[in-house]
């Protein structure tokens, strides 16, 4: 969910309004997409991570996502971003 909310905030304040809508669009056509739920535990874990990795200057929402890819031993990641390989994930396409 916060992958969503940040990616959408990204579109909306860089492309504009109608491409936030798109992505919302492009995610509703994904079959196999979902959304994992976020709770306290959830929160607990994320806070472990950015103190794990701190210094590396992680959002809230890459620790939490590494917090997911650590908890459901996620092995490859399609991202743009570097930070979700610090837990050993490889990256794709970096």
């Amino acid at each position: 969910m916060l992958v969503v909310a940040e990616t959408h905030g990204w579109f909306l304040h860089r492309i504009g309004e109608e491409a936030a809508r798109r992505f919302h669009a492009l995610l509703d056509d994904l079959p196999a997409f979902s959304i994992l739920p976020t709770s306290l535990s959830h929160h607990r874990a994320t806070r472990r991570m950015l103190d794990r990795l701190r210094g590396s200057k992680l959002t809230y929402v890459d620790a939490s996502s590494l917090a997911f890819i650590d908890e459901h031993r996620v092995q490859n990641v399609w991202s743009t971003d570097h930070h979700l390989g610090l837990t050993g994930a490889t990256v794709v396409p970096i």
